[in-house]
């Protein structure tokens, strides 16, 4: 059976969506993500759905990581079912360990400011359907954790990780979504699909 994904973090605004023009060319690389923050300042970080951490700890260039498997998953835009790979950038703090389970109720930790790339607190998040790696980025060319394009990884299994996202409005999670607005923003991460 399908699952839908919900928001790492229960009130979300998305302050840069992913491969946008105007971010390549303010900062001079691609954006294989979207960068989330908390509207009411809470920075816990929870597991999306049903799935299994399947590496976590600390990467030289990005900063604390989370990578969770999350099988079965409905893409909203698509309507297809598949296997995805969630990656959590820039924690401050895991909460996780290698193996572990998780539901949309299991805290990850808390998103930060950590990592070379990270100017100010923020969650960055990607979706890569490349299940068998789910450790090579392309946001990175090598690290100490990630392995990126110089080990093989290109994008062509990654996804904007907003698709895979629904908005669960109802309790006890009571999610809200909102973005920046600005140019840095999809129009199509303008809004998102709630679900109760």
């Amino acid at each position: 059976m399908a699952q839908q994904l919900i928001l790492p973090i229960n009130n979300t605004k998305v302050t840069a969506s992913w491969k946008t023009t105007a971010y390549m060319a303010k900062f001079g690389f691609v954006h294989y993500g979207a960068d989330l923050i908390s509207t009411i300042y809470n920075r816990t970080l929870y597991a999306s759905g049903t799935g299994t951490v399947v590496a976590c700890g600390n990467d030289s260039v990005v900063g604390n990581v989370v990578a969770v498997l999350y099988p079965d998953a409905q893409n909203r835009v698509t309507g297809k079912v598949r296997g995805v790979v969630l990656r959590y950038f820039h924690l401050a703090r895991i909460a996780v360990k290698n193996g572990q389970k998780v539901t949309k109720d299991t805290v990850l930790g808390e998103y930060g400011n950590t990592g070379l790339y990270s100017t100010a607190a923020h969650l960055h998040i990607e979706a890569d359907t490349d299940t068998a790696h789910p450790l090579y980025s392309p946001t990175v060319l090598s690290s100490s954790l990630l392995r990126g394009r110089s080990r093989g990884a290109t994008d062509t299994t990654m996804t904007n990780p907003i698709e895979w996202l629904y908005c669960k409005a109802s309790g006890p999670d009571k999610q809200t979504y909102t973005t920046a607005g600005d140019q840095f923003i999809r129009a199509e991460d303008k809004t998102i699909l709630i679900i109760q």
